[in-house]
């Protein structure tokens, strides 16, 4: 009898182990995720309109949106069209919110921060989020404008902004 409930009791040991292997050590390998790093460049149009603007701060609202191409892709992508808005005032500068869509459908949020919309002013982001198979994706990118022309309308208040990058870089991970 006691080496039966010994033998039992080994028994249960080895059978939970291979019922948590299997509940969990399957969930970590369809989880593992991917990590990578993109580079490319961007060209973006669009308006900013003037708040305020006198001696002491100015304050405007943008949005502008373009094609960014990644020369090394992010999530299995290189192609995106680019959507963002912000403000900026002269005192803090720039902050946008931008989304990146592929042909599929599938978006990356994004956040953006710049002392200004200018060349070679750097712009620094974080990757907020995404839809579909980028769902949770993060991570970072920064990228200096290489060109910007602006046409003031007039008004005065709305400005044509056209302008591209070539150094835009990022890492992301996709969990």
């Amino acid at each position: 009898m006691g080496n039966y409930s010994l033998s039992l009791s080994w028994h249960s040991r080895v059978i939970s182990f291979v019922v948590l292997f299997l509940v969990f050590g399957f969930q970590a390998v369809g989880c593992a995720a991917e990590a990578g790093e993109f580079s490319g460049k961007w060209i973006a149009n669009g308006v900013k309109e003037v708040f305020i603007s006198n001696s002491d701060i100015q304050i405007y609202t943008f949005n502008f949106s373009g094609h960014v191409n990644l020369q090394s892709s992010l999530g299995k992508k290189k192609d995106y069209w680019a959507e963002c808005i912000g403000l900026s005032d002269s005192a803090t500068g720039a902050t946008a919110r931008c989304v990146w869509k592929d042909l599929d459908g599938t978006e990356v949020y994004l956040s953006l921060q710049s002392g200004a919309i200018q060349k070679d002013k750097r712009v620094t982001g974080t990757i907020l989020g995404g839809s579909n198979k980028l769902e949770g994706i993060s991570g970072e990118l920064s990228y200096s404008w290489s060109s910007v022309s602006t046409q003031l309308n007039e008004n005065g208040r709305k400005t044509t902004i056209t302008g591209q990058t070539l150094d835009l870089s990022g890492s992301y991970v996709i969990p």
